[in-house]
């Protein structure tokens, strides 16, 4: 096993955590609502199943919220780095698993709102690996939504 008590590599490894737990994607994702470009923007932590999503429709109005992809909880694989019996033992465990689906509830500024499905290509890759999705309105309009 590899001992990183008090040591120089210590620190990297924690700076490294850190860092990536600080790392988040953004991206923009169009889609097609009544034959006419909508722009779908959003942020998400690296190691988040959620995230921000704006959307702006063609006639300017804006909805703002949530998504949220799925998971479930598992036991998961168990990393060691250091020594076992020693307080200063480092344990990574991945004890959930992400899901393919997402759901996001977005507010417009124009007092409607609307719930959207989405299907992701890669549950792994999430959001950034881009998908399928639609979008109810309020008022009963869609949006549809491949990225």
């Amino acid at each position: 096993m590899l001992n990183l008590k008090k040591s120089g590599a210590h620190i990297l490894l924690m700076a490294s955590v850190i860092g990536l737990a600080a790392c988040e994607s953004n991206g923009v994702i169009e889609g097609v609502s009544r034959g006419e470009v909508v722009r779908m923007e959003y942020q998400q932590g690296f190691f988040d199943n959620d995230g921000k999503l704006t959307l702006i429709m063609p006639n300017g109005e804006r909805f703002e919220g949530k998504f949220v992809q799925g998971s479930t909880s598992t036991d998961g694989d168990e990393i060691r780095i250091g020594e076992s019996s020693n307080d200063d033992s480092w344990v990574l465990m991945d004890s959930e698993q992400r899901s393919s689906s997402a759901k996001a509830l977005l507010l417009g500024d124009k007092g409607r709102s609307m719930k959207c499905e989405f299907q992701f290509s890669s549950a792994r890759g999430g959001i950034d690996d881009g998908g399928i999705g639609e979008c109810k309105l309020s008022d009963g309009k869609k949006v549809e939504v491949v990225f």
